[in-house]
């Protein structure tokens, strides 16, 4: 009787075992499945691309498309670590070294590099995005970042649709060390004929441009022999010349990183000499249309800011910014313009640096209003626009930020700072 009972009892337990297991065994294998699907989105999450925050694709999470990013054929970083020394003073904008500029409207951001992606938003017209790397899959694409009220979001746009910029650090270092250079040992000086006050230099074979392209207003002629006076270039005012000799009526010069020399007629050379030594710079790429501001510290010199820049264009009453040389003759609080064609004040430019003939660096422009009765109202300063950094824009001036243009202002010293214009 006692076996039978054991039995019984034996019989009863397994069978609770068995229903036990039926019940929370389900729950049991959920929490195990859950805990490595966890476990693998935090191992996505610590690679690169997964880093995206965006709306899901319905049918798809964020993760999923990231886990399918991992097979993509090619990704390359284009961010290359610049040899210069930052110390920076200016950090208002800052932008990866390498960036994406949106020149057309409605750009798709998308979750991942492919069509098949969910858009996450569209960029807008002269929208600038940091860029992180190329991602190759059957098409480029750029995996970039913005920022909503300081929240780093990610995403990828197509590359055919948006232009690549870059910083030129290095380049534009050693454009200044050039002149560096070339200023030891030396006599600097620049050409002087702001608006024509040293006399319209002659025509050249009866035209206002030589054979070079350069114009004949607010230049100085550069003869190659001075016996022989028909042929000459012209050189822009403010161009940064080094003097070889000075004669009677011609001082010889040679140019920066150049091995080019003329005679130019004394009265179009700046004296006494300008430069003192140089010890600040500005540095213009036309081509990416932003510029990079050094300053030597001992004997090390430091980029102490880097921003958008608009440089002139191409037109009746403009003219693309001269590339060279050049000194930072004088600086205003405001650059006053004409309204084009007349001799009508429209507005000014604040924070204005003069580098060459009528080019300035400065701000945003702004043009005057009017009351009823014709009276002149200043709006006041502006400090952004969206195109700065885009195309070339301007009559021939660089437009920065006004704060930059103020930081300009505030830092200028006469004697020692020099604009160079490269691309």
């Amino acid at each position: 009787m006692q076996k039978h009972l054991n039995l019984i009892v034996t019989v009863l337990i397994l069978c609770s075992v068995l229903l036990l297991l039926v019940i929370i065994g389900p729950e049991v294998r959920g929490s195990i499945e859950a805990a490595d699907e966890d476990s693998n989105i935090k191992k996505m999450q610590a690679e690169p691309v997964t880093e995206i925050q965006s709306e899901e694709k319905p049918g798809k999470t964020t993760q999923g498309t990231v886990e399918e990013n991992k097979n993509i054929s090619d990704v390359t970083c284009e961010i290359v670590e610049p040899k210069v020394t930052f110390g920076l003073k200016y950090q208002q904008y800052p932008l990866t070294y390498t960036y994406i500029l949106v020149q057309n409207s409605a750009v798709h951001i998308r979750t991942g590099p492919s069509v098949e992606e969910s858009v996450i938003r569209d960029a807008v017209r002269n929208e600038k995005l940091d860029y992180i790397e190329t991602v190759k899959n059957n098409e480029n694409w750029y995996h970039i970042s913005w920022k909503v009220n300081d929240q780093a979001r990610f995403g990828f746009v197509n590359a055919d649709v948006v232009t690549k910029r870059i910083f030129q650090f290095d380049k534009m270092h050693d454009a200044v060390q050039t002149a560096v250079k070339e200023s030891q040992g030396s006599v600097l000086t620049y050409i002087n004929n702001y608006h024509n006050r040293k006399g319209y230099a002659p025509l050249y074979h009866g035209q206002p441009t030589d054979n070079y392209g350069g114009n004949r207003s607010q230049s100085a002629p550069g003869y190659l022999n001075p016996a022989d006076l028909t042929e000459f270039h012209y050189i822009s005012d403010g161009t940064l010349v080094k003097i070889s000799d000075s004669g009677s009526k011609y001082t010889k010069v040679s140019m920066i990183n150049s091995d080019k020399v003329y005679f130019i007629p004394n009265n179009y050379i700046a004296t006494p000499t300008a430069i003192t030594e140089i010890k600040k710079a500005v540095v213009i790429d036309r081509g990416n249309q932003n510029e990079v501001v050094f300053e030597k510290t001992g004997e090390d010199w430091k980029v102490i800011s880097y921003t958008l820049a608009t440089t002139g264009t191409t037109g009746v009453y403009q003219q693309p910014t001269p590339l060279g040389y050049y000194y930072a003759m004088e600086k205003r609080e405001r650059f006053y313009y004409y309204k084009d064609g007349t001799t009508s004040i429209q507005g000014y430019a604040p924070y204005a640096l003069r580098f060459s003939g009528g080019a300035y660096i400065h701000g945003i422009p702004v043009n005057f209003k009017h009351t009823a009765q014709g009276v002149r109202i200043d709006p006041g300063k502006v400090e952004y626009s969206g195109t700065i950094g885009t195309v070339p824009l301007s009559h021939k001036c660089v437009r920065n930020y006004t704060s930059h243009a103020k930081f300009l202002y505030d830092w200028y010293a006469p004697g020692e700072m020099i604009v160079i214009v490269m691309e």
